[in-house]
């Protein structure tokens, strides 16, 4: 007796009638994730795990609502922890080329940056002021009185002796002049010219050395000026950041440094005067100098609340572990250091995707590198320029994060194959469910979140019909739910546009109506091609050979079911079975299988004790693309069968499911689909009451059919047969008994075989 699934068995789970809510309003939940309680303990453990091996992988084919979900299971832990430090660069007086990293409080980073752009301006235009105070300038004109003092006394002295040999002293421009006094004979001043040119030199070489004093002194007392202004604003700073004793160093040394160029900031005299010190370095130099005591500051927290949480899906090596920019000349400073996510993610989370890091060179070399050294090192920039003259190497950043990488199971199984040791730094791997079991309790949950997102997008609230006929459209079987509801939240938003203070079961039908555009206008050919015959697609009568298989294909993102009319016939020959997609070039690999599989069972069945002469063609007509999988297998079986045997197969039925090579009818896809699509066809051919589809028994569940499809079957006009073996289709397509419909098959493969 053939068993067909009963209306009962295809409606939807549950009524509205089972629920306490009318609308998605009034649902009391909780914001966690959807139907992963277990997931969700493992990534709770997980997370407190702090060994570097520990990271975590996370399978999922996640959407966007998926990781929004993680996001919020982390940031609810990482707002309980400890803001980290602040991390900044600043120069290495000791090593110039090696930039020291330094850690401070979250905030104190950003005052210490400020602070030192606030000394660098002070040094750069304030200073000067500070160094023309009175007490300096008195100083000055004591220190140039007792110069032009000592001078007019060395002069007046050399006066005086050269009066004595008969000369008088005179300053001109060039120098010192002598001329003879009156009265002095020409012997005289002959015979001691040469003296008082002698005196007259050792005067000079006197006042140049009293110059040199008094510019020396000079110096002196500016340097300490210097100094001691200086030394007031870096005092200033060490008291304020005495709570970092493993940098107050930083301020003896900018001190140290600074004091050696001094005359660089002081305002030079342009009277002309022989005090006046001459520049020793451009603008550029002063600049240059100063840009040394800059403050880097790489990663500023003091906004941040808890542990950060990055997600990124920048992840080639500089984005991850920071660079050095670098000037067209090859030169660089502290200033070019620039972070990269990991410093970001510093004491707290980074999530990245597999696909990015997948696609992205360079992306896991960085993830490796930094967690086998357990720090953050920066790199210059690779480059084969002949012009690098000056690069860096900043110090390494003690690593301190969790990375959590997201992708499919597939993803993580290829990163494992070819990179060694992705195991041992991502030793915790975490599967989400793709799908639960459909419950009351996820029907709540699911609209939980549907009301959270009504409220974020201020969309109307949803109907608990309306919530029903969603997650019903987004099932693939009857008694799982799929964990994505991106789609769900699509229907909602469309039907939105349409519906009036609630949206309901058929606001969300007619929005799909009117989006399917494309698949009405192919629905609508197919009508006409069917009643036109076209299509040659018999939907009652029976015929030998001839049988209605089903089959599927993609447009865009849609998957249509359609009937295709599936021919076999039987010749005495050697050939056995041949597949005729396969010589066009139409059949796929599992097809070609399939077809190897009926030849196997024709021969395992009835030709154990005879040697078949037998030459089969297997066609799927009117097919002229490309064809592939198993499950037309049973249906070609049948035509077989049907075409030795002589008994016809009834054309009101079609037929879907593979078929080993010992008569076990097997699962297979797309069954929902298959079934809307020859229902159609009878619908365009005429009803009968008698039209089906046979399926494997193993996809009831995946049975998820439109309202009209169960109404008709719960009004007797179309019926669907679950089988489990060969045997029941037959008696079921044939309505033969089986041993009748074996004992003829026999009968023409022994006259076959005859010669």
């Amino acid at each position: 007796m053939k068993k067909e699934i009963s209306w009962q068995q295809l409606r939807n789970s549950y009524e509205p009638s089972d629920f306490s809510f009318e609308t998605t309003e009034q649902i009391v939940g909780e914001d966690k994730m959807l139907g992963q309680d277990e997931a969700v303990d493992a990534l709770k453990f997980a997370l407190n795990l702090n060994h570097s091996s520990y990271n975590i992988y996370i399978a999922t084919n996640a959407t966007e609502n998926v990781l929004a979900d993680i996001k919020k299971l982390i940031q609810r832990r990482a707002i309980k922890q400890v803001v980290p430090d602040d991390i900044c660069y600043i120069y290495n007086f000791d090593n110039p080329n090696s930039p020291r990293v330094i850690y401070l409080d979250a905030g104190d980073g950003a005052t210490l940056e400020e602070d030192m752009k606030e000394f660098v301006y002070f040094i750069k235009y304030f200073l000067v002021d500070k160094l023309q105070d009175n007490d300096i300038s008195l100083e000055k004109e004591q220190l140039e009185k007792d110069l032009e003092l000592n001078k007019l006394f060395l002069l007046d002295e050399l006066q005086s002796k050269a009066n004595k040999l008969g000369f008088e002293v005179s300053i001109v421009e060039e120098g010192l002049a002598f001329s003879p006094l009156e009265g002095v004979g020409e012997e005289i001043l002959t015979n001691n010219i040469k003296s008082v040119t002698i005196l007259a030199e050792e005067v000079v070489n006197q006042i140049k050395q009293v110059e040199d004093k008094a510019a020396i002194q000079l110096q002196n007392i500016l340097e300490e000026k210097f100094s001691t202004q200086v030394s007031l604003v870096l005092n200033k700073l060490k008291i304020k950041y005495r709570h970092y004793p493993e940098f107050l160093d930083y301020f003896d040394d900018i001190l140290e440094d600074i004091v050696k160029y001094y005359d660089l900031f002081i305002e030079q005299p342009t009277d002309n005067t022989e005090l006046e010190l001459i520049l020793k370095m451009s603008t550029k130099k002063v600049d240059d100098i100063l840009k040394n005591y800059s403050v880097n500051l790489l990663v500023d927290n003091q906004n941040t609340l808890g542990a950060p949480i990055i997600d990124t899906r920048n992840v080639s090596y500089s984005d991850l572990v920071g660079q050095i920019l670098m000037s067209p000349e090859g030169e660089t400073d502290i200033c070019e250091i620039r972070a990269g996510e990991f410093h970001r993610a510093r004491g707290g989370y980074l999530i990245l995707r597999a696909i990015d890091i997948i696609e992205q060179v360079g992306a896991y070399q960085a993830i490796r590198q930094t967690l086998i050294e357990g720090a953050i090192k920066i790199q210059n920039p690779s480059t084969g320029s002949v012009n690098r003259v000056k690069l860096i190497e900043p110090e390494e950043v003690d690593m301190d994060l969790k990375i959590i990488i997201i992708g499919d199971a597939e993803y993580y199984n290829l990163l494992n194959s070819y990179e060694d040791g992705f195991n041992k730094y991502f030793g915790y791997k975490i599967e989400l469910l793709e799908e639960v079991n459909y419950t009351k309790r996820i029907v709540e949950q699911i609209g939980y979140k549907i009301k959270q997102q009504c409220i974020k997008e201020n969309l109307k609230p949803v109907t608990c019909g309306g919530l029903l006929s969603a997650i019903r459209k987004t099932q693939v079987r009857m008694d799982k739910v799929s964990l994505n509801i991106e789609p769900i939240y699509n229907m909602i938003r469309e039907a939105n546009t349409i519906a009036n203070k609630y949206i309901t079961a058929n606001d969300i039908d007619n929005a799909i109506r009117f989006k399917k555009t494309l698949t009405n206008k192919i629905d609508n050919e197919m009508k006409d091609n069917y009643r036109l015959d076209r299509i040659l697609i018999n939907v009652k009568g029976s015929k030998i050979g001839q049988i209605n298989g089903l089959c599927v294909y993609g447009i865009g993102d849609e998957t249509i079911g359609q009937p295709i009319k599936i021919t076999a016939t039987t010749y005495k020959g050697k050939k056995g079975v041949i597949n005729v997609e396969k010589l066009a070039g139409l059949s796929g690999s599992t097809h070609s299988k399939g077809v190897e599989v009926i030849e196997g069972f024709i021969g395992g069945r009835f030709a154990r004790n005879i040697e078949p002469n037998l030459s089969c063609k297997i066609c799927m007509e009117q097919s002229y693309s490309g064809i592939d999988g198993d499950s037309a297998s049973s249906a070609e079986l049948y035509a077989v069968i049907s075409s030795l045997s002589g008994i016809p197969i009834k054309q009101n039925l079609a037929i879907t499911g593979s078929i080993n090579q010992h008569g076990d009818i097997q699962p297979v896809g797309g069954l929902s689909e298959k079934i809307e699509g020859f229902f159609k066809a009878c619908k365009a051919k005429g009803l009968t009451n008698e039209q089906g589809v046979v399926i494997p028994y193993q996809n009831q569940v995946d049975l998820v059919l439109s309202d009209e499809i169960v109404q008709n079957i719960r009004e007797g006009k179309f019926h669907i047969y679950p089988i489990s073996r060969y045997e029941q289709g037959i008696e079921i397509l044939m309505e033969e008994n089986i041993r009748i419909v074996e004992k003829k098959v026999l009968e023409t493969l022994s006259n076959m075989s005859k010669k």
